[in-house]
């Protein structure tokens, strides 16, 4: 694994490796060996997504802020974080980067962020290890079209709670 730092603080790029004979193929995900990565996994996810879903942007408040590492395991998708550590020079940026089951990218999230994807291939599989425990109760996001994003020529595809889910200028300026 190679990681690749961001101009977002403690936000990664990791570059997985696949080893592959003619039984097939292998991709480590994790490695708690690396110590550059400060991440326990606590509890994983697998979706199955059509194209053009949109899932997010969601976190998570106080002790039950999660760090994520995201992997496309099938497909494609444009995978996007909002930065809401007060204090971080990017405060309010978004990240956004494709990733695929092609490219063998990653993305670790830290604590602090919102996220969120747009599933850009049809019976697109996801991976999402999560540094602690969904908490519903605690549970807040973003809608995903406040943010400054140049959304692909998709038929997007919304949940019913995410649509109404507050813009991000409502929401910096709750928090001020």
């Amino acid at each position: 694994m190679i990681i690749y730092s961001t101009k977002f603080k403690d936000l990664k790029i990791l570059k997985l490796q696949k080893y592959q004979d003619y039984r097939g193929n292998l991709i480590k995900v994790l490695d708690r060996k690396n110590k550059s990565l400060k991440f326990n996994c606590y509890e994983s996810y697998l979706s199955c997504s059509k194209k053009g879903v949109v899932r997010g942007l969601h976190g998570q408040t106080g002790k039950f802020s999660q760090a994520k590492i995201i992997f496309c395991v099938k497909g494609k998708i444009l995978d996007v974080a909002v930065d809401l550590r007060k204090n971080s020079k990017t405060y309010s940026k978004v990240f956004k980067k494709v990733i695929s089951s092609k490219n063998l990218l990653a993305i670790f999230i830290p604590k602090g962020f919102v996220h969120g994807v747009v599933i850009l291939e049809k019976d697109t599989v996801l991976l999402s290890l999560n540094s602690s425990e969904y908490y519903p109760k605690k549970e807040f996001g973003i809608n995903m079209k406040s943010i400054n994003l140049k959304f692909p020529k998709l038929r997007l595809i919304f949940s019913a709670k995410d649509k109404k889910l507050e813009n991000l200028d409502q929401f910096i300026s709750n928090k001020k």
